[in-house]
């Protein structure tokens, strides 16, 4: 028993190790590709950029610019802003209930400050909760701030005309969704309408299909080097270009201590988690091809590679040819459908710059979203005619996959089992071996992060002036929020369980930061 606890507790170790081996690697590849001397001239994909926005009423303006802005021939650059009457729907429900809301507000309850956050914008609604419990009449006072916030359609409506008179060249429109669904719906609502959108020589096989969430600052070189890869050696525009997002705004909103710490280094673990997994497996895919190995053969070593929404490029063709985005997460089955069909894909050497998260809380409900979505991609991978058509690569998926999901609910209890069986076995000296190895893994791992975060932050063409650089810290600093992010990592699984278990449904759409 103390045998396999100990292979289980190393195990884990090893594996974080490995990780940030390859994120390393990684990095240098994107270092030098981004470094690269540009290829020379030839046909320039049009593209065209999602923006789906809920609540986002202070972020639209700055993120359209940065789309916007972004170096493109002109007349081949279309940005799409989508809102939805969800927002709408959800505030006149709520207003009908502001009295026992401003009730709650009064009486400092907490739960009533995270509803009031799913009413108007998150940076908002510290303020707002503020000035109505010093209120003499909070619900009135909490009606005249809700009515004063304008919706995100109405800002969209009043800022677009503005941004295209600052870029003629660049093709803005505004939609607004009036189904049902969340971020994916909206999502599919705008692809369907690009054939009314989009001029008719923008053909399906040369134009991508981008996704920003509304707090993305992309670099303002993106769509430069997703040309150079489009039209490389050759050979056909990739199915899937990825740019990856790294959590290193300044947030919008306020926090505080330690949970400012606790989301600085998951920032940070992100940054680690973005080289170490999704470029490395999509720079993994690259190096099997060119090898030419037997199909079988690359089928089998060849990684499953996620959709990361933020930053995620689709040829049109293949986006719907794949049946496009789905709830309950738009991006994650865009992946492992790409990865059955044996789809071609890049990743770009530059990134996009999001935000944090606003808290923990917020943070293990994105995560229980994903678990929820990797379940639903595994039972799609399992039942889906279309992919089970690919047979061995989509069994290959099916089972990284399901072993992958399988250890993000499961490992907590196998790590957890396994410290209580040396601590009651009293296997004292291999723990503290174990914990100092993981100790000093975690202090030089952190200061691997702050040193290539501060990196990639100055490379970084565009950032705006809330970017904020890591704090130059050593492991110290950081490193004992660090030893909570496995914590962070699998309170979304379990999170969803719970939720399961009690019978309540599974909150879906965008969640937000």
């Amino acid at each position: 028993m103390t045998a396999a606890a100990l292979v289980v507790l190393w195990g884990v170790l090893l594996w974080g190790v490995q990780l940030t081996v390859r994120a390393a690697l990684a990095a240098r590849v994107l270092d030098r590709r981004r470094n690269a001397p540009a290829h020379p001239g030839g046909p320039v994909p049009f593209v065209v950029l999602l923006v789906p926005a809920l609540r986002e009423q202070d972020l639209l303006a700055e993120t359209v610019r940065a789309a916007a802005s972004l170096e493109h021939p002109p007349g081949l650059l279309h940005v799409v802003v989508i809102t939805t009457e969800r927002e709408e729907r959800e505030k006149r429900t709520a207003s009908a209930g502001l009295a026992t809301l401003a009730t709650a507000l009064h009486e400092g309850d907490a739960t009533a400050a995270a509803r009031l956050a799913g009413i108007v914008p998150s940076g908002r609604a510290a303020d707002i909760t503020r000035r109505a419990r010093q209120a003499a009449d909070p619900a009135g006072t909490l009606l005249a701030e809700i009515d004063a916030v304008p919706t995100t359609r109405e800002v969209a409506a009043a800022i677009l005309p503005q941004i295209a008179a600052e870029h003629s060249g660049v093709g803005l429109h505004h939609l607004h969704y009036a189904g049902e669904g969340g971020k994916s719906s909206q999502l599919v609502h705008a692809v369907e309408r690009l054939p009314d959108l989009l001029p008719a020589d923008a053909t399906a096989s040369f134009t991508y299909i981008g996704l920003y969430d509304a707090d993305s600052q992309p670099d303002r070189t993106t769509l430069r080097h997703l040309s150079a890869v489009a039209r490389r050696d050759g050979r056909p525009a990739p199915d899937l270009v990825q740019q990856l997002p790294l959590q290193l705004r300044r947030p919008h909103a306020a926090r505080h201590r330690p949970a400012d710490a606790l989301l600085r280094a998951h920032a940070l673990a992100d940054l680690r988690r973005r080289a170490g997994v999704e470029a490395h497996r999509i720079l993994s895919r690259g190096r099997i091809r060119a090898a030419r190995l037997p199909a079988a053969l690359a089928t089998v070593l060849e990684p499953v590679v996620y959709g990361v929404g933020a930053g995620l490029f689709v040829r049109h063709d293949t986006l719907v040819a794949i049946g496009m985005y789905e709830e309950p997460v738009d991006d994650l089955l865009i992946g492992y459908k790409l990865s059955s069909r044996g789809a071609s894909m890049e990743v770009l050497p530059v990134f996009n710059l999001v935000d944090r998260y606003a808290s923990p809380t917020a943070l293990s409900k994105a995560y229980a979203v994903v678990a929820h979505g990797s379940l639903a991609g595994c039972r799609r991978l399992l039942g889906d005619p279309a992919l089970r058509a690919h047979r061995l690569r989509n069994a290959a998926v099916l089972v990284k996959e399901g072993l992958d999901t399988a250890w993000w609910f499961l490992g907590p209890a196998l790590v957890l089992t396994a410290l209580l069986t040396l601590l009651v076995t009293g296997r004292y000296p291999e723990l503290i071996i174990w914990t100092a190895s993981a100790l000093t893994y975690t202090a030089l791992n952190t200061a691997w992060c702050v040193r290539r975060g501060r990196r990639w932050l100055h490379a970084h063409q565009g950032a705006d002036a809330r970017a904020e650089p890591p704090h130059r810290a050593s492991g110290i600093t950081l490193a004992p929020a660090f030893l909570a992010q496995p914590l962070l990592h699998w309170a979304g699984p379990l999170r969803h369980l719970c939720r399961v278990l009690r019978g309540r449904p599974v909150v879906l759409g965008k969640t937000e930061r």
